[in-house]
């Protein structure tokens, strides 16, 4: 694949947009909602489950330093595997951008944009992200690395106002609904550091492959850091949050802060702030599917899917009817898919690709 080159920085960034935009959606509700007053504990815990499941890929992928997920699968199963990977690939980056711009869409719909269509909002975000990939690869990320300070200041300041009206109580009781509940069904919630997919494409990205295990460990902490901070102030700061479905908690967080007598009307500026983070968002999940489908095919201009695969995006985004369709994906399809991708099937596609790697190379020595 024709990758880019890119830098540590850059590439940290691209995990740490797709978690921003899945924490200012309906994440830290479905995993407060899944725990209640352990949900601090679980994140904790599942942080750890994280951290060694990266610490693992890492030493996986030791073998294969120039390689991504797919040429892994290539290895593995040759081109019928490489094939299925990523078709489940293409359709998983499909799936999961399209549930969160509309998801996302919607909100905005129903906090400002009352009297526009829905599909008016999806073609704003659609056509931005084009645009921004005519471009070129090097544009997507250098300008999403340029948009993630902002974020992060946007969301600093949310984490601050709030430390005002945590009440430590709240985590209590400390094991929330039960120890089943928070160790062994919590699990689940390992669902929220998504980021870790991309992981898998950036090795041939990189300028310097030696920095895959310190991209891929720091990514893992900020991750961890942001979750439990942003979980943190929900649970003790807002506890009436998961008892909103259609709007963001951390929108509803800022509208119930008071951050001073000058600024007013804080959430407009918030809402700015994350519009231009879901631009970046689609943006880099266009950019990385039109990469995976040339590998697929060996097209040689890739400019030319980009109007197709926003047009595909596009469909997508408009096919749930309501907001319980986009939750149910969301909190459930969203969710399970990502387990299952990122934690099972790209696992397993390391473990025995190392096996047959260690067996060929065996083989290689005898001969």
């Amino acid at each position: 694949m024709n990758y880019s080159k890119i830098g540590t920085l850059e590439a940290i960034g691209i995990v740490f947009i797709v978690l921003c935009n899945h924490l200012v959606l309906n994440m830290p509700q479905s995993i407060i909602s899944s725990t209640g007053s352990a949900s601090i504990l679980n994140i904790a815990y599942v942080f750890l489950l994280a951290l060694l499941f990266i610490l693992l890929v890492i030493k996986l992928f030791k073998n294969f330093s120039t390689y991504d997920i797919i040429d892994v699968s290539e290895f593995l199963g040759g081109k019928f595997l490489k094939v299925l990977i990523s078709i489940i690939i293409l359709l998983y980056f499909i799936l999961t951008s399209s549930t969160l711009i509309r998801n996302f869409s919607e909100g905005l719909k129903i906090i400002y944009f009352t009297n526009y269509p829905i599909y008016a909002i999806l073609l704003f975000f659609i056509v931005s992200a084009t645009i921004c990939n005519y471009f070129g690869s090097k544009t997507v990320i250098r300008a999403n690395l340029l948009i993630i300070p902002i974020i992060f200041i946007s969301l600093l300041l949310v984490f601050i106002a709030s430390f005002n009206n945590i009440i430590p109580q709240r985590a209590l009781p400390i094991l929330g609904y039960g120890s089943y509940e928070t160790f062994i069904q919590g699990i689940s919630n390992i669902f929220s550091f998504n980021g870790l997919f991309y992981l898998f494409f950036i090795l041939p990205m990189l300028d310097k492959k030696e920095n895959f295990s310190k991209i891929s460990l720091i990514s893992i902490i900020i991750i961890g850091a942001i979750i439990l901070i942003c979980i943190t102030c929900l649970l003790l700061a807002f506890p009436f949050i998961t008892s909103f479905k259609e709007l963001s908690p951390l929108y509803l967080t800022i509208r119930y802060t008071h951050f001073g007598d000058f600024f007013q009307r804080p959430e407009s500026l918030f809402i700015l702030t994350w519009i231009i983070s879901m631009i970046s968002y689609i943006s880099v999940s266009l950019m990385f599917s039109i990469k995976i489908f040339k590998k697929l095919t060996n097209i040689e201009h890739e400019k030319y899917m980009i109007l197709p695969f926003s047009a595909i995006l596009f469909i997508f985004s408009l096919a749930p009817k309501g907001m319980a369709e986009i939750s149910f994906l969301e909190n459930t399809v969203y969710k399970w898919l990502t387990i299952f991708i990122t934690f099972v099937l790209f696992l397993f596609i390391l473990i025995f690709a190392n096996i047959k790697y260690r067996r060929k190379k065996s083989k290689e020595a005898q001969t």
